[in-house]
């Protein structure tokens, strides 16, 4: 997948996913759907994000 679409799902995760889900939790909500996505998107975005590192240092 192009490095643009995890820079866009990295911050709709962690921008309003991750801060939704805390406050349902904190309002006394079961645990939300969104934080397993959060919990199964995060190694491909880091995976994504050190690609981009290591091809921008090999130039």
């Amino acid at each position: 997948m192009s490095q643009r679409f995890w820079n866009i799902a990295g911050v709709i995760m962690y921008g309003v996913m991750l801060p939704l889900s805390c406050l349902f939790i904190v309002l006394g909500e079961p645990i939300p759907f969104a934080l397993f996505a959060i919990w199964i998107t995060f190694p491909f975005i880091e995976q994504s994000a050190m690609e981009q590192l290591r091809r921008k240092n090999a130039q």
